[in-house]
């Protein structure tokens, strides 16, 4: 069976998908006779035409035959896995770089795991790159980290991309250290009703508990924190109490404030969230190692948020 060229296949498609040899010439910056060359020689080389150009001078645009409607799907896919082969090829030669997004209060374990994990892979580099708080997913989606430590609601799920959960984490009160509940082994988020909360800049309802569970809102307390740091601060300040994770409580230890358990509510989750559409076999092969690691130790602290 003759071999077919790959660059006939991308430019059929690009002239199937323009339904213009005049559009899809300049999107591929040839001319448009030898586009038009390239597309009969393919067709020459398959024994059938793939396209019904009309009349000369007809202003409708180029059609499929049959055979090209049947063709186009599978020209597609021997693209798409001509590319994928030549990632694999590259990535087992050339050094590839992953960026893991982590965050203000991430655990020094989660990051010290990924640089470990990634140790096991030759050609791979493995740099961790610090994201603001409330702009992890945007960055993730930018492509500005290929990996993302994230800490979220437990059952976390965000169109476009895939999250691995690693550990719950519990929720706990923020007070001023002389406020009458910081002395207190733990509180419920009925304790909780009459106390002002300090506000947060992302994921606020979750954050501040907004409705209560008996419908009512919180009153809360401006600006909105941007970080753990403003948020401990407002607290210290007497602006009001936060509700943060134990996480924070264990890398945050300070004479200002105290960190209470809040007995009844549900817990927090860290994850390890990827781009559904990266299927990089390298970057699947570190995202697993680390999600198995992660799993595996029995002593892990909690992430932060």
């Amino acid at each position: 069976m003759a071999e077919v060229d790959l660059r006939l296949l991308r430019y059929f498609v690009a002239v199937a998908e323009q339904a213009s040899f005049t559009k899809a010439a300049e999107a591929l910056h040839l001319s448009q006779p030898a586009l038009s060359q390239a597309i009969l020689r393919l067709e020459h080389e398959l024994g059938t035409p793939l396209l019904d150009r009309g009349d000369r001078g007809s202003r409708r645009g180029v059609a499929l035959t049959h055979a090209g409607t049947v063709f186009l799907p599978a020209a597609r896919e021997a693209l798409r896995a001509t590319e994928h082969a030549v990632r694999v090829a590259r990535e087992a030669v050339e050094p590839v770089r992953l960026r893991v997004g982590f965050g203000t209060s991430t655990p020094r374990r989660l990051t010290r795991v990924a640089l470990t994990a990634a140790e096991e892979f030759d050609h791979l580099e493995l740099m961790l790159e610090y994201v603001p708080w409330g702009g992890e997913l945007t960055a993730l989606k930018a492509g500005q980290v290929d990996l993302l430590f994230l800490q979220a609601a437990s059952g976390f799920v965000e169109a476009g991309c895939a999250a691995f959960e690693l550990e719950p984490l519990s929720r706990m009160a923020v007070f001023p250290i002389h406020h009458e509940l910081a002395s207190r082994d733990r509180v419920s988020i009925l304790d909780l009703a009459d106390e002002p909360i300090v506000d947060a800049a992302t994921d606020r309802a979750y954050w501040i508990v907004d409705p209560r569970p008996d419908g009512s809102a919180p009153k809360t307390v401006g600006p909105p924190a941007r970080s753990v740091g403003e948020m401990l601060a407002f607290v210290s300040a007497g602006l009001g109490m936060a509700i943060t994770t134990s996480t924070v409580a264990a890398s945050n230890h300070s004479d200002d404030v105290a960190f209470v358990p809040i007995s009844d509510l549900d817990a927090a989750s860290i994850y390890l969230v990827t781009r559904a559409d990266d299927d990089r076999p390298l970057l699947t092969a570190v995202q697993d190692k680390i999600v198995a690691e992660v799993r595996r130790s029995e002593a892990l602290p909690e992430a932060a948020h």
